[in-house]
């Protein structure tokens, strides 16, 4: 994402922050539920016998008889000793709730519980040993149903701790055991959507309608996957079936959201190339524009392909809007002057030609979609919003001082506490954000080299954790990593 009019505002800006709080608090409540769950949101209200919350820029709600309490007050990053942050969110475009069916994956009656999960943690060795008494033996339906519990734990256990990667490995051989069960292509098909991989996620999902085309979550996820792919018409059908079968409030969001992008694009002229997509409003001038913007793109898409060692396969969505139009249907804080969630989406009232200022803003967007792939969504946002300025050339010389400064008080924030979203933030905490991503990404390319980061990328994606990539490529625990980051920025 880019910050708007940034480099102009910078100093304004960042002195603003540091007079008022290094980094200031951001109203949040915390939604529990009775299921014990909770959901930490940017508001909640009541509607009716709804209660309804915004997440990620997004509207949900559900049944207030499902809540316990709500709890509201300003939200404050955790304490820097507080050790690592475990709720790195992928970046996707949208948020991708789990329906009920998903996960259940049939039932356990009558089978003994084989304790794979001990203190919170998942024991691989008794998992293991399960796996391989069924082995011996794959006719005895005792042994068969007790190694699907355990997989279904181990399964439910990886996806709370957001390790997606090794939830898909399990699904994969939970399916290897019981390769028609419904509520299992489901289980695939979510992760796949969680990980960026569209096409694979289409392809188990159709396969999954033809045995039954009544299941509301399966016309959700498909919907959700043709919207990812920018096909918006098939994205409505599946997503009005979904809900013509059973009622979601975050279902209708996802149509409704649609339907206004539809709306406002109704009249919108397009132009292709091997990489692109554009979509622009259908005037000389803007058609002009847009194929200035779509031949800065496929430089910039060539150089990135060397800068990160990877290659995106399928055509990128790119949608020109005027300013406008741009807030409307983004419903983006003002600061923001383009955005990529999924499609990039840049706002051109005034401009005539490309400059290298908006080619600077086009490759910085183009970056994000290059990162959220190669790592299938689970790059922490300090990292990808970081790499994205570096690589299109911005620079935090200018930041320095009060990075040392903020050190020498011990008022840095970690980075640790930066992999939330930054839209969250107001102009001035998320400007801090920024600089402070930027300045952490020159400290990975001096400190450990181009063909590290490419490979930290390429870890994380593969293990979908960042945390194993970090361990595997730099040897590092984040800890260690930000105490080297500290040190660096003091030398400077």
């Amino acid at each position: 994402m880019w910050f708007g009019s940034f480099t102009n505002r910078l100093a304004q800006v960042i002195c603003i922050s540091i007079c008022t709080d290094l980094v200031q608090t951001a109203s949040a409540d915390v939604i529990y539920l009775r299921n014990g769950k909770k959901l930490q949101v940017e508001r909640v209200w009541r509607e009716r016998d709804q209660i309804r919350y915004e997440r990620n820029g997004n509207v949900f709600g559900f049944s207030k008889e499902l809540v316990e309490r709500i709890e509201s007050g300003p939200y404050r990053p955790a304490p820097r000793d507080a050790g690592t942050s475990t709720t790195t969110q992928p970046r996707q475009s949208i948020h991708v709730e789990v329906l009920d069916e998903t996960l259940s994956l049939g039932d356990a009656t009558g089978v003994d519980e084989p304790e794979v999960i001990f203190g919170g943690q998942l024991d691989q060795v008794r998992l293991v040993a399960i796996e391989n008494e069924f082995r011996k033996l794959p006719a005895n339906l005792e042994r068969k149903l007790r190694y699907q519990k355990a997989l279904r734990d181990a399964i439910q256990w990886q996806i709370k701790r957001n390790n997606l990667a090794e939830a898909l490995s399990s699904v994969e051989s939970y399916l290897r055991v019981d390769p028609e069960n419904p509520q299992a292509h489901l289980t695939l098909a979510w992760l796949l959507i969680k990980r960026g991989q569209y096409p694979q996620a289409e392809n188990v999902l159709l396969n999954a309608l033809v045995r039954d085309n009544h299941s509301a979550e399966l016309h959700y996820l498909l919907g959700t996957v043709y919207y990812e792919q920018d096909r918006n018409a098939l994205a409505a059908r599946e997503l009005q079936q979904s809900l013509d079968q059973r009622y979601r409030p975050e279902v209708e969001s996802l149509l409704k959201k649609i339907q206004h992008e539809n709306f406002a694009e109704n009249e919108f002229k397009q132009v292709n190339s091997l990489h692109f997509v554009v979509r622009y409003e259908g005037n000389e001038r803007s058609q002009a524009l847009g194929e200035g913007i779509l031949a800065s793109l496929e430089r910039s898409f060539t150089e990135l392909e060397t800068q990160l060692n990877y290659s995106p396969r399928d055509a990128i969505a790119v949608v020109l809007y005027p300013d406008e139009v741009f807030q409307d249907v983004t419903k983006m804080p003002g600061w923001v002057g383009a955005l990529n969630d999924g499609k990039i989406r840049f706002p051109i009232k005034g401009l005539t030609r490309v400059d290298e200022t908006v080619r600077s803003i086009l490759k910085h967007e183009l970056t994000h979609s290059f990162i959220r792939l190669k790592t299938a969504g689970d790059c922490p946002l300090w990292l990808n919003e970081g790499l994205a300025q570096y690589l299109s050339g911005d620079s935090s010389r200018q930041f320095l001082p009060l990075a040392k400064q903020a050190i020498a008080q011990n008022r840095f924030p970690s980075l640790s506490h930066l992999e939330g979203p930054f839209v969250a933030m107001s102009a001035d905490q998320a400007a801090w954000a920024y600089q402070e991503s930027l300045l952490a990404a020159e400290f990975l390319m001096k400190a450990y080299g181009l063909t590290d980061v490419q490979r930290l990328l390429e870890n994380t994606g593969q293990t979908g954790s960042f945390m194993t990539g970090l361990r595997t490529t730099l040897r590092r625990e984040y800890g260690e990593l930000q105490t080297e980051f500290e040190e660096y920025v003091r030398k400077q």
